[in-house]
C-alpha cells in the first residue's frame, strides 16, 4: 500500500510500535504547516511558534507509547501543541498577531470592498487583533481553533479537556466579550465598563 495514503492514526501505530522514520517523516509532512500556524495564531510570535512547533514533533517521539490507537491522532497532537503554547503563555504574555480575517468576521462583519473603507477594514482588524490579547486564554484558545483553526466543537472539547457544550459557551462568551471590547474602544469611554470576567455559565 502507498504510504501516502495510509491513516495518520495507522502511521502512528508504525511509529509507536517500529520506531518508524518513515511513518514520522509521513506525519511531519502533513501537520508542520498546519501546526504551526495554530501555535503562531495562539502565541502571536512566528519564531516562538517554530520553536513550539520542533518541540512538538519531538514530544511524538517521546510519548509515542502513550498514544492510544485508533483513536484520532489529530486530537491527540493538538492536545500536545496546545499544552506547550499553555506553558508557553504562562511564562511570557503573548504578542497578538494581525491574520485575524476570519475571526474578525464574526465580530466586524464582511470586509468593504472600496479601497477607502479597506482602510478602515484593515484599522479595524487591527484593533480587534489587539482587543483579543483581553481574552482570558481559557477562551481565546478556543476562538483560534474555532474560527480560525475550522475545527469542529467536538475536537475542540477534546484538545482543551472540557464538555463540548462548555467549548461552546467559551466561544460564545469569547465573541461576545470581543464585540464589546471593540465596541468600547471605538466608542471611547461612552461604553460601560467590563471587567472581562465571564459568567459562571461560561465556565
Amino acid at each position: 500500500m502507498d504510504d501516502r495514503n495510509a491513516s495518520d492514526e495507522d502511521l502512528m501505530l508504525r511509529l509507536q510500535t517500529r520506531r518508524d522514520e518513515e511513518a514520522f517523516a509521513l506525519l511531519f509532512a502533513r501537520y508542520r504547516v498546519p501546526i504551526t500556524s495554530y501555535l503562531y495564531r495562539l502565541v502571536g510570535n512566528r519564531n516562538e511558534a517554530e520553536s513550539l512547533s520542533q518541540e512538538a514533533f519531538l514530544r511524538i517521539l517521546e510519548k509515542a507509547g502513550h498514544y492510544d490507537y485508533p483513536k484520532r491522532f489529530s486530537t491527540w497532537f493538538y492536545t500536545i501543541s496546545r499544552n506547550l503554547a499553555t506553558d508557553f503563555l504562562k511564562k511570557k504574555r503573548a504578542v497578538v498577531p494581525d491574520d485575524f480575517h476570519t475571526l474578525s468576521e464574526s465580530v466586524l462583519g464582511p470586509a468593504q470592498p472600496e479601497a477607502e473603507e479597506q482602510t478602515s477594514w484593515r484599522e479595524d482588524l487591527d484593533q480587534l487583533a489587539v482587543t483579543l490579547q483581553d481574552l482570558p486564554v481559557p477562551y481565546r484558545e478556543v476562538v483560534v481553533l474555532r474560527a480560525l483553526q475550522e475545527l469542529s466543537y467536538r475536537e475542540i472539547a477534546a484538545i482543551v479537556g472540557c464538555p463540548e457544550s462548555t467549548a461552546r459557551s467559551r466561544m460564545d462568551y469569547g465573541l461576545e466579550f470581543l464585540r464589546k471590547r471593540y465596541r468600547r474602544r471605538e466608542g471611547g469611554k461612552s461604553a460601560p465598563p467590563d471587567n472581562g470576567t465571564p459568567p459562571e455559565s461560561y465556565k
